[in-house]
């Protein structure tokens, strides 16, 4: 009878320390997930350049650079994925334009990203405009644009 009792506390103690051995993984799982995410790079700015100056209107088949400010708390290098998009009502918006950057910028520095595009649609219609999603690839978040005009691009018909 005794016998049996000693493996019962000793099974009793195996799982114990089997419990406090996943409490400890997931604790540094969340941490090092939280640590990531932590080291996201923050858009500073963002905006539209029509004709050598910051405008939020362009012209259907106008030359428009896109610039994004980043700035990074920690460190980051890897490869972002700037997306210009069709702001289209009642549907889902569409990708027109995307180009991948490397970046390589320290902690506390800031880097210009950008983005040449000539728009081939006004904003008519189910058409609102124009704007920016960044995607940080190795951490697989995004930001977008605000959903306001400004900051977003109106497209105008060429006179």
């Amino acid at each position: 009878m005794s016998l049996i009792w000693r493996n019962r506390r000793g099974i009793g103690f195996v799982l114990i320390i089997i419990v406090i051995v996943a409490i400890v993984v997931v604790f540094t799982l969340v941490l090092i997930r939280s640590t990531q995410l932590g080291s996201t790079p923050s858009v500073q700015d963002s905006y539209w350049v029509v004709a050598g100056k910051r405008s939020p209107v362009a012209t259907v088949g106008q030359e428009v650079e896109a610039h994004i400010i980043i700035e990074a708390k920690e460190e980051y290098i890897d490869s972002v994925v700037v997306k210009i998009r069709k702001d289209v009502s009642y549907l889902p918006d569409t990708d027109y334009a995307t180009t991948i950057i490397p970046v390589d910028v320290k902690g506390g520095q800031t880097t210009d990203l950008e983005v040449v595009f000539t728009p081939d649609q006004a904003s008519t219609g189910n058409l609102r405009g124009y704007f920016i999603e960044v995607s940080y690839s190795k951490l697989h978040t995004n930001w977008v644009m605000d959903n306001a005009y400004p900051p977003r691009l109106k497209v105008q018909v060429q006179n």
